[in-house]
């Protein structure tokens, strides 16, 4: 039953004079707890959501660099511009395990295991191209990743660097950066993720840096969303 007609119910009853019966004496009802906003992260680990307000945030220039064709370019670009997209940053603070696990969520999903310190190859289907990656961090605060990979693709091999840099980010008086799972602001002390992707297309020399932009997102991140 909708709270409306909840309130027209009660309402019509007590429209009727009721006896003559003493009130009972109020109770005092304490108040309710203030909201506290979610806390942002004081490192990479967490939850991170592209803000597609700031800077060039497609991936057309990297994709470009890459060789991809046009047609590809925008099917992809669609799927930017239709889906949010998610970042999140896991790492294994086990000192004889140390690795990060990244979960990128958008157009399509793509999940990053990494040990940290250690080069690593693997190999992509459906033709085995070697893939080599190599993730570093810094020990203490966890602010600052760096994954450098190189790839045989069908237009040559392609290396990548992608940075991934915690910063602090100073905010006006009351103004906020981070978002709550609803697709509105939440109070925030204005902290930010900068991703920067580097490419070079070793057989044509192409390079290209793109730069993206991302805040801590307080809702439960979308790969946990049953």
């Amino acid at each position: 039953m909708s709270t409306e007609i909840q309130e027209a119910k009660e309402a019509t009853a007590l429209d009727v004079d009721p006896p003559s019966v003493e009130a009972p004496a109020p109770v005092a009802v304490p108040p309710e707890p203030a909201a506290t906003a979610p806390a942002d992260p004081t490192s990479l680990n967490g939850c991170w959501i592209l803000d597609k307000s700031k800077g060039e945030w497609s991936m057309r220039g990297y994709l470009e660099a890459m060789g991809v064709n046009e047609f590809c370019i925008q099917m992809h670009e669609r799927g930017e511009q239709k889906f949010d997209i998610f970042h999140t940053i896991q790492f294994t603070t086990n000192s004889n395990n140390k690795r990060v696990k990244i979960i990128k969520r958008g157009r399509a999903d793509v999940v990053v295991n990494l040990p940290l310190g250690e080069e690593v190859e693997d190999y992509l289907p459906p033709d085995f191209r070697l893939l080599t990656s190599l993730a570093t961090s810094d020990d203490n605060t966890r602010q600052y990743l760096k994954i450098e990979s190189s790839c045989w693709t069908v237009n040559g091999l392609i290396k990548v660097t992608e940075n991934f840099e915690f910063q602090p980010q100073a905010q006006p008086e009351g103004a906020s950066n981070a978002a709550d799972g609803t697709g509105s602001s939440s109070s925030s002390g204005g902290v930010m993720m900068v991703q920067t992707i580097t490419s070079v297309h070793e057989r044509t020399g192409n390079t290209n840096t793109t730069t993206r932009y991302f805040i801590p997102y307080h809702g439960t991140p979308p790969h946990q969303v049953m």
